[in-house]
């Protein structure tokens, strides 16, 4: 019970950042670039995420394998963005942080199936995000960064309540899947003698009857 409250309270939380997030960032990008641009942007992630989380909902043996990959690659993107500026800020907006919202509201939908699975994922998403968002400001203050657009302040905003959302997956996962080694399962026991003595001894009177 108090597993399926957590993963209810997750995937809700997931879906409410989702669409707050959705509507803030096509708005932006609708304003600024704009007309026929800012839409085609918009689309760029907005069906992506939509496809990945119809996955995740239908057929959740084949999204874990692929959001897990997604995952790692937009991690790494992260990083590299932090370090080189690998996206034109001012000119992309907050790349990261939407590649982060895409990918983690996909991750709530696999959570409904998989919910340790899309737990790990998301604190590998987030913490990479808070990680990179904070060390990429750390490094423009020391000067180890040249002077220009880090990552944006937005990020944060989107990667705590992805943590948020993973720690309570996790809380979610299945008993079963924490402890699966060494632990007995019934289907599985071999009969025992213990498990057949009334048959046996009956056996026994009668073949002994029958020898005598």
């Amino acid at each position: 019970m108090v597993a399926t409250a957590m993963r209810g309270l997750a995937f809700t939380l997931t879906v409410l950042l989702g669409v707050f997030g959705t509507l803030f960032v096509a708005g932006e990008a609708l304003a600024d670039p704009g007309g026929l641009a800012g839409g085609l942007l918009t689309a760029l992630w907005v069906l992506p995420m939509v496809a990945l989380s119809v996955l995740a909902r239908r057929r959740p043996s084949t999204a874990s394998r692929v959001l897990t990959l997604v995952t790692w690659t937009v991690a790494g993107f992260t990083v590299v963005d932090s370090l080189v500026g690998a996206v034109p800020a001012d000119g992309w907006g907050p790349v990261t942080a939407v590649l982060t919202l895409a990918v983690g509201v996909a991750l709530g939908f696999l959570g409904l199936h998989r919910p340790g699975r899309a737990g790990r994922l998301l604190l590998v998403l987030a913490g990479t995000l808070l990680v990179a968002t904070v060390g990429n400001m750390v490094m423009h203050q020391t000067g180890l960064l040249p002077p220009g657009p880090g990552l944006a302040a937005s990020s944060g905003v989107v990667a705590l309540p992805l943590l948020v959302v993973g720690g309570l997956f996790l809380l979610a996962e299945p008993s079963p899947d924490r402890t699966p080694v060494g632990a007995p399962h019934r289907v599985s026991e071999s009969p025992t003698a213990a498990d057949r003595p009334a048959s046996s001894r009956a056996t026994g009177t009668r073949n002994g009857e029958q020898d005598t």
